[in-house]
């Protein structure tokens, strides 16, 4: 118990005391996929119980989400659950924000001491700032935005690391079929790849731009129908070209609609 106290821990029995004890609640829900859907029951189900622990103090309050939620969760379904609970709106004496974890499972400590860079999705400026003042200790930089931009970067997030492995895999792939060390691929294209050298790593981040030049489109084409004539097929990299076609023709249908 010395030991908590000295280090500023402490530790409540149940939701409503941890609200009683503290101005900033952190929900950090699992938000599991259920039938190929995203699972919001446990998160509701606690954001519920935070709202009718709010109903017993006169103080400003700030309700944090550290969940991944879809885009429009935290508008849409967690401020009216809040308020509901409650019996209260956001805003004068409830504050909210969605603030996403970006933590490795192995190296979460580490991760959440020392991120890239903090996320504040904020209901409002009020509730940004007192968030922003809790990360007053932090050297990373600090972003503010919308709930809905909050909650669209952690899921940006996951889908290209996810999609990262699936391209390395599928590069794999292709480089056994033709005898080279996919180690040797591995380690080294990133030092080469132009999005993904240091000084380049805003390279093709903007959306509705497809890839051009003389290299991309002809290298990606010629390199899926080399791979099949050795019976490797690309599915990941077929559907890079059916993205860009996909951009290349709407940008084309844009400029002929504002022509």
């Amino acid at each position: 118990m010395t030991q908590i106290a000295l280090e500023g821990y402490g530790t409540a029995s149940s939701i409503r005391n941890a609200v009683k004890q503290s101005s900033i609640t952190m929900i950090c829900a699992p938000t599991p996929t259920l039938n190929g859907s995203v699972d919001l029951r446990t998160l509701l189900a606690i954001t519920a119980e935070v709202g009718r622990a709010l109903r017993e103090t006169n103080q400003y309050h700030l309700v944090v989400v550290r969940s991944t939620t879809p885009p429009g969760t935290t508008r849409g379904q967690v401020i009216p659950q809040i308020e509901l609970s409650a019996q209260s709106q956001i805003g004068p004496k409830i504050g909210l924000c969605h603030n996403p974890e970006f933590l490795r499972e192995k190296f979460a400590l580490n991760d959440f001491l020392n991120p890239g860079a903090v996320v504040i999705g904020e209901a409002d400026k009020t509730a940004g700032d007192k968030l922003e003042s809790l990360y007053s200790s932090f050297t990373s930089p600090i972003t503010r935005c919308s709930l809905e931009t909050s909650e669209m970067l952690k899921y940006t997030s996951n889908l290209f690391n996810a999609t990262k492995v699936s391209f390395f895999n599928e590069i794999d792939q292709a480089c056994k079929a033709v005898g080279v060390r996919s180690d040797d691929v591995g380690r080294l294209m990133p030092l080469l790849a132009l999005g993904l050298r240091g000084d380049m790593k805003e390279w093709g981040i903007l959306g509705g731009r497809p890839f051009g030049g003389m290299c991309l489109p002809k290298d990606l084409e010629a390199f899926i129908s080399f791979m099949k004539a050795k019976g490797t097929d690309l599915p990941l990299l077929s559907a890079v070209k059916q993205v860009n076609d996909r951009t290349a023709n709407q940008q084309k249908a844009s400029m002929v609609v504002n022509a």
